[in-house]
This record gives C-alpha cells, sequence and structure tokens, in this order.
C-alpha cells in the first residue's frame, strides 16, 4: 500500500510540474519586442501582402453600406502637404439618394496613428502638436462641425513621442435631403471625403491598417438644434 501510495505521489507531482512548466514556455515563445511594427524575434517570414485599398459595397431597400480598408502605412509630411487640410489615402467614395429622399449618413475612421513634431515628451520640451482629421460630402463639413473654431478634432496627439502608435476613431455623421426635380428623375450624388491636417508645429502623420466606414439610410430624418 505504501509503495503505491508513493507511486501515485510521484506521477502527481510529475503531471503538476507539466502542467506548470508547459504554460510558462508558451508565454515567454509569445511576449515580443516592444515595438509592434516589427516582428517577433524568430518568427517566420509571411508572404509579402501587396498594398492594396479594398473597397466592399452592399446595397439593401433603405440602407447603402460601404467599407474601405487600406493595409499599408503612409506618411504625410508638412513639407508636402503644408498647413491644410489634405485627402487620405483610400479615403474617398460616392454614394447617391433618390429624388425626394432624405438620407442620415454614420462616418467612421479608424487607423494606426503616430503624429509626430520636432519636440515631445521624450525630447522636451514638446510642441503641443496635433494631427486633426475630417469628413466632407461634397466639400460641406459633417457633424461635429468644427470649422473656424480652434478645439479642431485631434486624431492624435504629437506629445506621445516617436514610436507611439495609437488606434485612434473619428466618428461623426451627417444629413442630406435630394430635392424633387421638374426636369429630372436622377438621383443625387454625394462624394465623400476623408482628410487629415498637421497643427500647431505638428510635421508629420504615419497612418496604417486604415479602416473607413459610411452608412446611408434613407428615410424621414428629424433635425433638433438645441443651446447646451
Amino acid at each position: 500500500m505504501r509503495t503505491r501510495s508513493k507511486l501515485r505521489l510521484w506521477l502527481f507531482t510529475a503531471v503538476l510540474g507539466a502542467t506548470v512548466f508547459v504554460p510558462s514556455q508558451v508565454l515567454a515563445a509569445s511576449s515580443g519586442p516592444t515595438n509592434p511594427q516589427v516582428p517577433h524575434a524568430g518568427a517566420a517570414p509571411a508572404a509579402a501582402v501587396p498594398d492594396q485599398c479594398t473597397m466592399m459595397t452592399q446595397l439593401n431597400a433603405d440602407e447603402q453600406k460601404y467599407r474601405l480598408g487600406y493595409n499599408a502605412p503612409v506618411i504625410y509630411t508638412l513639407a508636402a502637404n503644408g498647413a491644410n487640410f489634405f485627402d487620405v489615402t483610400c479615403g474617398g467614395l460616392t454614394f447617391t439618394v433618390p429624388r425626394g429622399q432624405d438620407a442620415l449618413i454614420d462616418f467612421t475612421a479608424a487607423a494606426e496613428l503616430d503624429c509626430q513634431a520636432p519636440g515631445d515628451v521624450t525630447n522636451p520640451p514638446p510642441t503641443n502638436g496635433w494631427c486633426e482629421s475630417r469628413f466632407l460630402v461634397n466639400v460641406v463639413n459633417v457633424l461635429p462641425n468644427n470649422g473656424g473654431r480652434s478645439d479642431s478634432f485631434a486624431w492624435d496627439s504629437s506629445n506621445g513621442g516617436a514610436n507611439d502608435w495609437q488606434a485612434n476613431t473619428l466618428d461623426q455623421f451627417g444629413h442630406v435631403v435630394c430635392p424633387r426635380s421638374d426636369t429630372t428623375q436622377n438621383p443625387c450624388t454625394y462624394n465623400v471625403r476623408l482628410q487629415a491636417r498637421l497643427d500647431n508645429g505638428a510635421t508629420s502623420l504615419w497612418l496604417d491598417d486604415l479602416t473607413v466606414r459610411v452608412d446611408v439610410s434613407e428615410g424621414a430624418v428629424t433635425v433638433v438644434n438645441t443651446t447646451p
């Protein structure tokens, strides 16, 4: 009986040791470098994926869905674009609304961002710059509309320092009306553009893995403007 008890104790200890040891190996192997843009050490090189802007469209009876995605990094610089708004690569599309119809539109842009300036928290003093963004429909700002205000939508700040990638989101909405016409039944066409700008000393915007969502819902829209 003592022999069996010792054997069971030995087997239990061996199994427990294996149970604890194996996960620690897995965790150690999965812990990668602090830079998410560099492949893990020892990882097999993956086949190169071509840079491509992919668009998907789903048209239903009362709703249109558009999805844009760009898998490659793009760097927008102050030297190339100045202090003006510029179009973001793979951030434009067109939708239509039938005559006499209203539509409510939801816009979302999410990407991995890195806004840069000469000074930041790792190279003081910080510049306090930022990179802003907006959606336009037929060259008109959608909501919230901060045009002409100092508190623009800061997509990312330059104060995070170099290699401070962040997945930040812009979420806006809009309302369009396609008026009735006595001369045509053609639908109204609307052009959507995602734009960005370098503000207050920011010198570049690094953007990767962009996703743009535009949902168009047709039907009567009630708009109420209130003062806080």
